[in-house]
């Protein structure tokens, strides 16, 4: 039998569906199914609390069918598509709830978000028409009907979706997707998430989602599937939220978790949950462990994509999770498949990618092409089973005394870095560093150039040789993955010896400002380095270590092996910790993210060894650390020096054969005569340049103008 006839779903329902009265019929399959049965069977039951907006189930569904009526006299029906246009409120549920009861497929836009990205989303969904308010923003060029258009009539003359008519859409406007989500796959995932979840009557779940994901429709659906009521968020700052309307239940991606995890008063303001979901990639143990230790929620990590309805893995997270959190195990009627190039299975323990199969999936993309690429026939599975290609790498680990056997997340098949070294834990920040220092190790790898004083050479082999050592003396420190090092290092040869030793280790740098040395207050670093001649030196409450003062001599110099870590690397360990200039949050860069965006700067600049790097951005610059990774992971030479003038910048370019080198936004405003002169007098061969759109046109005139 083909995952799409699965009955399983269905037969979840049975009991709500038996013993009603009524003349429409119900396909167990569809997301109206379980609203209805609560409306009728439970009307008083509060379904949204909207501020002082309050609607039962009965309410909710009165105000449904008269809109809906409405829609079905403008054409929306089975396989037709409505844009709504509205705020987070009760209004916008009414809207959503309308849309499916006449048999439409809803897809949400955000009507204060950017009027392009409105505009992109409704010509990806090709809506029949818009539906929104009075004085609501909202595209062009559509027909649009206003909420207040309703029409009485009775319930059983409206005429619904069947379970595999769209239900929803999911429009990514840079990928320049639309997924369309049907009723049974919608449906068999807000099941299997209530067994999980234990949601129902009495429970409350926050909605405060962005409009424009998936997460914004789970959340929805989580409440008004179950009998639950849906809170809407009154708040922009999520533990106001969270301790204003006392909610049972959320859905949190990692970033939140961390950041409610954090709070002084966190157990205070999370006391009311009961269930937490945490979602979006690889959940870190720390973040895990931190949430655990200030509310006693259960909290379950789930991954899911639009392509198949939602989460469609979950791990509930213990205290046995210690170093990984896994993806988890599948969702009801949901198979995964861990696979190889050539589509063969790999055995457990082996890294692959990751498909899925099941009743889950959605119906595919507008457009055959996209979905033909992504949405395969399934070589082990029935005739007509589809799984879905969802670009993770993942591995199978098998049971152990502490874990059942489950899913764990690894990288992404489209950063070339992972592809080419499937059975490690993944290709790591610096594993090319070190393979360019055993080839050439007597090439120059840094030059620090300063404005006044000598300067300082290091070759790729000292460099890969000194931060070995200081790397085992860090990792013999408690150095390691998810640990954090305040690398508080003027700019120099021992600024780079400090990076790649805490990469080496397993932490994650946080660049300090040296003119500006205090260390971030959201931070909990365990270890801070800096250098001898740093006047603060032991302002920190914490160990410090000094990179041009410490004894190495006796930690070995050789290559360190993986098991020598205090805890295996893994791609989504944070690498950089950075602070943009004028904020108090952080920014998490992991090894993935990093070696992902190195290698596409890469493939964009093709950097070889006869290229020269000058590093010229300012100390702490949270957007500079690229330059300290992408020249020596490709033979090239790395000058360090401070800021310069034009009049200096134009003499490093000439004294040291600089190819290339990154120009931040003011550069463009430097006096005309030294911006034509350096332009004039440099060999610039390729530039990466930060900017806005502007700047960059403008700085491109200028390179076109001045350069001979």
């Amino acid at each position: 039998m083909s995952h799409t006839d699965s009955v399983t779903t269905a037969a979840t329902l049975a009991a709500l569906l038996r013993d009603l009265d009524g003349d429409r019929p119900r396909d167990p399959a569809t997301l109206l199914a379980a609203f209805s049965t609560y409306a009728e069977r439970e009307p008083d039951t509060l379904a949204v609390r909207d501020g002082e907006i309050e609607l039962t189930y009965g309410e909710l569904a009165e105000r449904v069918d008269a809109l809906a009526a409405s829609l079905v006299e403008h054409g929306v029906g089975p396989e037709t598509t409505v844009a709504v246009s509205l705020p987070r409120s009760a209004e916008l549920v009414v809207a959503v709830h309308a849309v499916l009861v006449a048999g439409g497929a809803f897809v949400l836009l955000d009507p204060a978000g950017p009027h392009d990205h409105q505009r992109r989303a409704a010509d990806l969904a090709a809506p029949t028409l818009i539906l929104t308010a009075d004085g609501t923003p909202h595209p062009t060029g559509f027909p649009v009907l206003r909420t207040d258009a309703t029409v009485e009539v009775a319930p059983d003359e409206l005429p619904g979706p069947g379970a595999d008519n769209p239900a929803y859409l999911v429009v990514d406007v840079v990928a320049s997707t639309a997924v369309v989500v049907g009723h049974r796959a919608a449906q068999a995932n807000s099941s299997w998430r209530q067994r999980l979840c234990g949601i129902g009557n009495g429970d409350s779940v926050l909605w405060h989602a962005p409009l424009t994901g998936q997460a914004a429709v789970g959340e929805m659906l989580l409440a008004l599937q179950n009998g639950a009521t849906l809170v809407v968020s009154p708040s922009a700052v999520l533990a106001d939220a969270i301790a204003e309307t006392g909610v049972t239940a959320g859905c949190f991606d990692h970033a939140e978790l961390a950041e409610l995890a954090a709070l002084p008063d966190a157990e205070e303001r999370l006391d009311s949950l009961r269930v937490v979901l945490g979602s979006g990639g690889s959940l870190l143990a720390k973040t895990a462990a931190a949430l655990r230790s200030v509310s006693g929620a259960t909290l379950w990590h789930v991954y899911g994509r639009p392509e198949t309805a939602g989460e469609f893995v979950a791990h509930e997270v213990t205290g046995a999770d210690l170093e990984v959190v896994p993806f988890g195990s599948a969702a009801d009627d949901v198979e995964l498949l861990i696979l190889d190039e050539h589509l063969c299975p790999v055995e457990d323990g082996e890294i692959g990618e990751l498909y899925v199969s099941g009743v889950q999936l959605a119906r595919g993309y507008i457009g055959r092409q996209a979905t033909a690429a992504t949405f395969l026939a399934n070589p082990i599975g029935p005739v007509d089973d589809r799984m879905f290609a969802t670009g993770d790498l993942v591995r199978r680990r098998p049971p152990g005394d502490a874990w059942t056997a489950e899913i764990e997340f690894v990288g992404r098949i489209d950063d070339g870095p992972f592809a080419p070294s499937a059975g490690l834990p993944g290709e790591l920040l610096l594993d090319e560093f070190e393979a360019q220092a055993a080839a050439t190790p007597f090439d120059p790898a840094v030059v620090h150039a300063p404005s006044d004083g000598p300067t300082s050479i290091i070759t790729y082999g000292d460099l890969d040789r000194r931060t070995n050592q200081l790397a085992r003396y860090l990792t013999a420190l408690g150095i390691g993955p998810e640990s954090t090092v305040l690398v508080d290092v003027p700019r120099s040869v021992e600024l780079m010896v400090a990076t790649y030793a805490v990469l080496k280790a397993g932490g994650a740098v946080v660049p300090i400002d040296t003119a500006n040395p205090l260390p971030p207050p959201v931070v909990n670093p365990a270890l801070a380095l800096t250098v001898v001649a740093r006047e603060h030196l032991g302002a920190y409450d914490i160990p410090t270590v000094t990179v041009d003062g410490v004894d190495l001599s006796t930690y070995s110099s050789e290559p360190i092996a993986r098991g020598e870590h205090r805890a295996p690397i893994l791609p989504q360990h944070p690498a950089f910790v950075l602070f943009p200039p004028g904020t108090t949050h952080s920014v998490t860069i992991s090894h993935a993210a990093a070696v992902h965006r190195v290698t596409a700067m890469q493939a964009r600049h093709n950097l070889t060894t006869r290229d020269v790097y000058l590093n010229q951005a300012d100390s702490g610059d949270a957007t500079a650390w690229h330059g300290f990774l992408l020249p020596l992971r490709v033979g090239a030479t790395v000058v360090l020096t401070e800021p310069p003038d034009p009049t200096r910048l134009a003499a490093l370019i000439t004294a040291y054969g600089i190819t290339t080198t990154d120009f931040t936004p003011h550069f463009v405003a430097v006096d005309p005569t030294h911006r034509d002169r350096l332009f004039r007098t440099s060999d610039l061969a390729q530039r990466e340049i930060d900017g806005t759109p502007a700047t960059l046109a403008h700085l491109g005139t200028l390179i076109r103008k001045a350069t001979p």
